[in-house]
């Protein structure tokens, strides 16, 4: 048996790095504690950074790519000291870790349910406000944390092995680790399989005869000129996938896999079976897949150490940058807040601290807005200008509002925060609803598939065929797994799954056991959350997009007719069914991740319990250190996902309506939920019939977008639509000079784009920890010089 090299991670040129010797990446060890370790750390940035901005606009990233590289470049920092290669398998597992971990803010509540509870008052609630210790959020933690992991065990043979949906941002990571480790995916997503053997890599395929891909190698080592090369499409309105874009390909040959879905978007080769499929490297070295972080290019030259240490020069400097500007805006406030629109007026018009059109030229923000892509920041702005540009002067010029513009209680900020809860919950539902239609045709159509099998079989043996038309056919209909060692066992899940279904009952109970939390209504909105968790799953899968808002929400009208006027146990039944659809989504998401990958299943399911566990007390600890220091909600941070929430809870226990806001509701309502019905009819008719969906559609604007755009201050949204502005015009300067050698930067693509973007985000996410110590320890600014009242929060 020949023996191959495989170095984890490129060498320096010129420097020799002595090696064990493995013969593929799949002998390289996949859970080890140093993953765990860096992943956790990783996670734990991450959970600072999506408490940060949860907290001020609601916004949460899983940031799984990011994860990835950043676990990429610390391993290869530490290369010289390591005696063990790091893998593409282990880097998977990793990124799973760092993700449960980031994303527990969301899935805790944090950002929402938390903050909802401390801002009832006696009306909401007899007893008041509820203000959880670090233990009862800890127990809280502990009892949402871990079944929506369970659930999602046994949904992964369905929708990953057998129907094989998309799941955009994972065949993304998946597709960016294999071009870090130098590795080809071993799962293609046409259900093709590529087992990589110590002699050759062999490709196990449906029908066609094998391609001559130039990506499989029996070398793996990462200076193999062979690299892959990626081009990145994007997902959702900003992306390229519809909120409901989900499809049966249902061919009438053999190619197929049964039951298959297929994502809508840019992918040419969808529907046809020929020898590539979309996402096969072609004669010119480029694949084409989705992800969260919009369109960008990755090609061979990536891991150069020229463009290596280009890239990561700029993650640092784009890192510093934004962490100095949010360090500084601390001490000079005036910056967060610049009043520009007052300026245009000549002074004459307190534009800013009257109706809250401001400008906070944050570096994060812009990043955020070059990661969501300029469809979804421009249906934001679209947001934003009818909500504070038209319909908040309009209610407080006729005085429906009694209070200021910035109240979200008496003011025009609560006003317009109505029409935005209608626009969520009309497209929440539509989306709902599509996935739930287009999931029973896609059982209906494995059912047609496995009966046409069934029949293909029987005709055959009837007809005395040879041996080889039975291959042929079982060959065919196989559903490419990974090796039952690998693979997390029955007794297990189920077992986890039983258990945590009554520490969520137990710890429920010790919690809120003094807040009218009946133990049938924990137990009902398990069960609710289990199965709203798997439609949230196949609307991760088919779009990108895990719709955990409106999952939330369908909860919320659930329970209140199961516990009519308990507001506790509305906000505390939604939580429940929000982390479920949570957790079983990005462990799903990362579940696809390792699919492609040939990463271990039980590896990956270990370490998102860990993740999940670590984040329990990270979570919480970040949560009370915010609290400690600024007021939740406040200026600095207004939780507006809170207010919705909270909102929506004493909407459907009986509240009434602020005056004047019913027309405007049902009518914006009634716009978007047609909007949202007409892109989801259009997109998978187009995907049903094989075709392209029509071009018009990407100009239909996102209602999620729309209705952050709302509920978010202007100052927000107009530094991501600047960030969306910015993603526009480089790749136009990339189209124009890519190709150019002197184009130093431009040749980068996109990739260079985005990772100057990730550093933007976490560069505020990270030195905000420094802003919260100086808040905590009294610190006060140097000066409040360039301050408008209504605007700046000098000394907040």
């Amino acid at each position: 048996m020949a023996t191959a090299v495989y170095s984890a991670v490129p060498s320096d040129e010129g420097q020799p790095t002595p090696q064990t010797t493995y013969n593929s990446p799949k002998d390289l060890p996949q859970f080890t504690w140093r993953a765990v370790g860096v992943g956790v750390a990783i996670g734990a940035l991450l959970c600072f950074t999506n408490m940060y901005f949860g907290l001020q606009t609601g916004w949460i990233s899983m940031m799984s790519l990011q994860s990835s590289l950043l676990g990429f470049a610390i391993f290869k920092a530490a290369k010289p000291y390591l005696k063990v290669p790091f893998g593409p398998a282990e880097n998977i597992v990793l990124q799973s870790i760092a993700v449960a971990t980031g994303t527990m803010p969301l899935a805790a509540g944090f950002v929402g349910i938390i903050p909802a509870l401390q801002m009832m008052t006696t009306k909401d609630n007899p007893s008041g406000p509820i203000h959880l210790t670090a233990t009862q959020m800890i127990l809280w933690c502990l009892a949402i944390a871990f079944f929506g992991v369970f659930i999602a065990v046994p949904l992964r043979t369905q929708v990953i092995i057998r129907e094989k949906l998309p799941f955009p941002s994972g065949t993304a990571t998946a597709q960016m680790i294999g071009v870090l480790h130098n590795t080809p995916l071993v799962v293609k997503e046409d259900g093709q399989r590529y087992d990589v053997d110590d002699e050759e890599s062999t490709l196990r395929q449906r029908r066609t005869p094998r391609p001559n891909n130039r990506n499989i190698s029996s070398n793996f080592d990462d200076d193999d000129d062979e690299s892959a090369a990626i081009h990145v499409s994007g997902t959702n309105n900003n992306k390229s996938y519809s909120s409901t874009s989900t499809t049966t390909n249902l061919q009438q040959s053999y190619g197929s896999s049964i039951g298959q879905l297929t994502p809508l978007g840019p992918h040419k080769n969808n529907h046809s079976n020929n020898d590539t499929d979309a996402t096969a490297t072609p004669d010119n070295g480029e694949v084409v897949i989705g992800g969260e972080d919009g369109e960008f290019s990755l090609d061979k030259t990536f891991l150069q150490e020229d463009n290596w240490r280009i890239n990561m020069t700029a993650l640092g400097v784009a890192f510093t940058l934004s962490g100095l500007y949010t360090v500084l805006s601390y001490f000079l406030p005036g910056i967060a807040a610049i009043p520009v629109f007052d300026w245009l007026t000549g002074m004459t018009v307190t534009v800013g601290g009257t109706w809250q059109w401001f400008l906070t030229p944050s570096l994060s923000y812009v990043g955020q807005g070059i990661i969501m892509g300029f469809p979804t920041t421009a249906a934001m702005l679209l947001g934003c200008v009818v909500g504070w540009g038209i319909l908040s002067p309009l209610a407080t010029l006729n005085k429906w509002v009694p209070g200021p513009v910035s109240s979200a209680t008496d003011g025009a900020r609560g006003w317009i925060l109505w029409i935005s809860l209608g626009v969520m919950i009309a497209e929440s539902i539509v989306s709902l609803l599509g996935v739930v239609v287009l999931s029973m045709v896609a059982h209906y159509r494995y059912k047609a598939r496995s009966q046409r099998y069934a029949e293909q079989r029987a005709l055959l043996e009837h007809s005395g065929a040879s041996n080889e038309a039975f291959e042929q056919l079982d060959e065919d209909t196989v559903n490419d797994d990974a090796p039952i060692d690998q693979l997390v066992p029955l007794k297990v899940w189920v077992c986890g799954l039983i258990l945590s279904s009554f520490l969520c009952l137990f710890l429920i109970w010790v919690v809120f056991r003094d807040q009218h939390m009946p133990v049938y209504a924990t137990l009902l909105a398990l069960a609710l959350g289990c199965l709203l968790s798997v439609l949230g799953v196949r609307a991760l899968g088919s779009t990108d997009l895990n719709p955990v808002s409106g999952i939330g929400k369908v909860s919320q009208f659930v329970f209140a007719g199961v516990v009519p006027g308990g507001i506790v146990a509305n906000l505390i039944a939604g939580g429940i069914a929000e982390a479920g659809a949570q957790q079983a989504g990005d462990l799903m998401q990362d579940l696809k991740t390792g699919h492609l990958m040939g990463a271990s299943p039980k590896a990956q399911f270990w370490g998102q319990l860990i993740g999940s566990l670590a984040s329990v007390f990270i979570s919480t600890g970040v949560y009370k250190l915010y609290s400690a220091a600024y007021e939740l909600p406040g200026d600095v941070f207004q939780v507006p996902t809170a207010h919705v929430w909270l909102d929506l809870a004493r909407l459907v226990n009986g509240h009434s309506l602020p005056d004047y806001t019913v027309p405007f509701i049902l009518g914006f309502a009634a716009l978007f939920a047609g909007l949202t019905l007409l892109t989801t009819v259009y997109s998978d008719v187009a995907v049903l019939r094989g075709s392209s969906k029509p071009k018009w559609l990407k100009y239909v604007p996102s209602g999620i977008a729309f209705a952050i755009g709302i509920y978010n201050l202007p100052n927000f949204t107009l530094a991501r639509f600047a960030g969306g502005v910015v993603s526009v015009w480089w790749d136009k300067h990339c189209q124009k000079y890519g190709k150019d050698p002197s184009a130093k930067y431009a040749r980068l693509g996109r990739v260079f784009l985005i990772i100057i973007a990730s550093g933007f985000v976490l560069g505020e996410g990270t030195l905000s920890i420094v802003n919260l110590f100086l808040k905590t320890f009294g610190v006060s600014p140097w000066s409040c010089v360039g301050c408008y009242a209504g605007c700046c929060k000098c000394g907040a």
